[in-house]
């Protein structure tokens, strides 16, 4: 019996080891990403579903901007009848809506998580009941959407659960999956723990029994900070917060540590599915922020989504999505547009060019190798306006930079068609 029973189990880790690292290599294919944020959410919209937030051209800028992923999330609950046997409306003109981003994401090459999100109010004292409503839910959208590549397309749950103990979260989950793999069993799917998906609600977080799931965390740490003066908070957060030293900063921390190690400890694939600083932060706050988290992700090899592109979290200056309307600390920050001429911190045109001391207080002093003598610099503040300019002397140039406030700068270097740029920071 036991000659038997041990290739058995051998089989069975094989199975569940190469499913998993399925699972891990499409989480890793993310790499950066989007979250369509305040339309197919957005309940609060006169006549939802808008259909003109969001159009192929956006789309498009994204991809070119470097962009591989999109978040779409949905708000579901809409077209979900409350009572049994909890009919879907598949006619509302949301579904022609996301059949659009299919489209766009399919041309493009782009992968998609379709994002169950708000309403439900899935909480301790009700999960039993909402629990058959939103596996009827995934069984439609399952059935629906089962022939897209499962390589490219995902299916997330439940947005941010809270309220509810990860031990209720332990036996919402695994029938709304089982429901899922009757129609598409290859597909991965993405699960979070409570809190909001907090990083901190890994530290007492079990991963589900099945083999092809993928795990998310949202940071918007520290909360004081990102969410400051934005009128959806109640109580309104008070302005004024920096960063770094908003007080609130150990929280950073503390959650991406939680999620790191619980990672760590199971190795199992996670991802970070939204952060974002809002755009009531002052500017040179945001992009040391911005420049804080790009360092994490970076480091422990996440792929991320940013929430959102142009609305209280923007990285554009205005509402025209373009690469010159970007802000460059944020094209620098998250690698975009190819990162050739916003920012930034390394140079593959020439790495002899020095730039000293960093931070500087009243003189930045610019070392060039002689092919770069007689050329000019430009001296951007971090929404890409230039705020000085001048020669370069010789080998070693020294520029007067006490006129400028406290912040982050990108010099540009030009002689003949070479450019080279680096970013430096004022601190008084």
């Amino acid at each position: 019996m036991k000659k038997i029973i041990l290739p058995i189990l051998l089989l069975l880790l094989v199975i569940s080891a190469n499913a998993q690292s399925i699972a891990q290599t499409r989480c890793n294919n993310f790499h950066k990403g989007v979250n369509l944020s305040n339309w197919l959410e957005g309940y609060w919209v006169t006549d939802w579903p808008d259909t003109t937030t969001y159009t192929f051209p956006f789309f498009a800028e994204m991809k070119n901007a470097g962009i591989q992923s999109i978040r779409m999330p949905v708000c579901f609950a809409l077209v979900s009848d409350t009572l049994p046997p909890y009919a879907v409306d598949t006619t509302n003109r949301v579904f022609r809506l996301i059949d659009s981003v299919i489209q766009w994401t399919t041309q493009l090459n782009m992968n998609l998580i379709i994002n169950n999100e708000h309403v439900f109010n899935v909480v301790d004292s009700n999960w039993r009941g909402q629990q058959p409503r939103i596996a009827h839910l995934w069984a439609v959208l399952a059935n629906r959407y089962k022939n897209l590549d499962p390589n490219r397309y995902f299916f997330e749950i439940l947005n941010e659960p809270a309220n509810i103990q990860n031990d209720s979260l332990a036996l919402f989950y695994p029938p709304i999956i089982d429901t899922i793999r009757q129609y598409a069993p290859n597909h991965s799917i993405i699960v979070s723990p409570t809190d909001y998906s907090n990083g901190i609600a890994y530290l007492n977080y079990q991963p589900l029994p099945d083999t092809n799931l993928i795990y998310t965390f949202h940071s918007y740490d520290p909360y004081e900070f990102t969410n400051q003066g934005l009128s959806f908070d109640v109580p309104l957060l008070p302005t004024g917060v920096p960063f770094p030293n908003s007080g609130f900063d150990a929280l950073l921390d503390g959650n991406w540590d939680a999620a790191l190690n619980w990672e760590d400890s199971f190795h199992l694939p996670l991802f970070l599915g939204e952060f974002g600083v809002g755009d009531s932060a002052d500017q040179v706050s945001r992009c040391n922020w911005m420049d804080t988290m790009a360092n994490r992700i970076k480091s422990h090899s996440l792929s991320s989504f940013y929430w959102d592109v142009v609305g209280d979290f923007k990285w554009y200056r205005s509402g025209v999505v373009t690469q010159d309307s970007i802000f460059p600390c944020f094209a620098s920050a998250l690698g975009l547009y190819g990162d050739t001429t916003t920012a930034i911190q390394t140079i593959t045109e020439n790495p002899a060019v020095n730039i000293f001391p960093n931070p500087a207080q009243s003189v930045l002093s610019i070392e060039t190798p002689a092919g770069l003598n007689n050329g000019r610099y430009s001296i951007m503040n971090e929404l890409g306006a230039i705020v000085q300019t001048g020669n370069l002397n010789t080998t070693k140039t020294d520029v007067h930079v006490s006129n400028l406030a406290n912040g982050i700068y990108f010099i540009q270097i030009q002689t003949g068609d070479e450019t080279v740029n680096r970013k430096f920071v004022i601190s008084k």
